[in-house]
């Protein structure tokens, strides 16, 4: 935590069966990328004690794999993220039609 960015509220973690396996993740990619630490938790113990642990000095402890992670970021990769969603907006509707109702949604992700 006396580690932690100015802007990060949470203390970000993900679980997995080995050190290697879950450092090679893609989720830990995209958050370590923005600069940000995560915790490898790979003991069969960890994930019990997250779930009941919620938040550890009063940072929300936040899974990396769960949908809808939204990483604190500034007003630079707002607007690129905004632009990138405009651009692509077309292809993406176009991939709905192919897919049809082999996809649920199609859209632009920041990962």
């Amino acid at each position: 935590v006396a580690r932690m960015k100015e802007n990060q509220q949470d203390v970000y973690y993900i679980t997995g069966e080995s050190k290697d396996l879950v450092k090679s993740s893609a989720f830990v990619e995209r958050v370590r990328k923005s600069g940000f630490e995560v915790l490898y938790l790979v003991d069969p113990m960890d994930e019990y004690m997250v779930n009941q642990l919620k938040e550890y000095d009063g940072k929300k402890l936040v899974s990396i794999t769960k949908e809808g992670l939204e990483l604190p970021e500034d007003e630079a990769e707002k607007k690129k993220f905004e632009e990138d969603v405009a651009k692509f907006e077309g292809l993406c509707k176009a991939m709905k039609d192919i897919l049809d109702k082999k996809d649920e949604k199609v859209a632009v992700s920041k990962q």
